[in-house]
């Protein structure tokens, strides 16, 4: 389960972030696109055990608010964009099959409810 590894090195850099501007993290919000390869599920069920590995860090009542990306593509033939909710091959305009996935993959920290301490 990459999850962990992946809640770790969140841990991690939301913990540099709390020293760095001397707040507390209460929530972390997160952008997830369906081809990112990680399982939004098992990412909530590893943040404990990751933040378990920080004691005393303040990130103990911080919890995930994921939200998933839609998949965006692009017709190379005319040019429109879409979103979907998975991959598509044929653009719903000009029905040819010229699609480019354009996001999908990523895995952003969007932003971060904060507590000054």
């Amino acid at each position: 389960m990459h999850e962990l590894a992946i809640a770790t090195s969140l841990a991690e850099t939301l913990i540099r972030y709390m020293k760095e501007n001397a707040v507390k993290v209460t929530a972390a919000h997160l952008r997830i696109g369906p081809f990112s390869g990680i399982d939004p599920e098992a990412l909530n069920f590893a943040w404990e055990p990751a933040v378990a590995n920080f004691p005393g860090s303040g990130l103990e009542k911080c919890h995930l608010v994921i939200r998933m990306a839609k998949v965006k593509h692009s017709c190379r033939e005319c040019g429109k964009c879409f979103e979907f909710d998975d991959w598509q091959i044929k653009c719903p305009s000009c029905g040819r099959e010229t699609l480019h996935r354009e996001s999908g993959s990523e895995f952003i920290l969007e932003s971060a409810e904060v507590q000054d301490v």
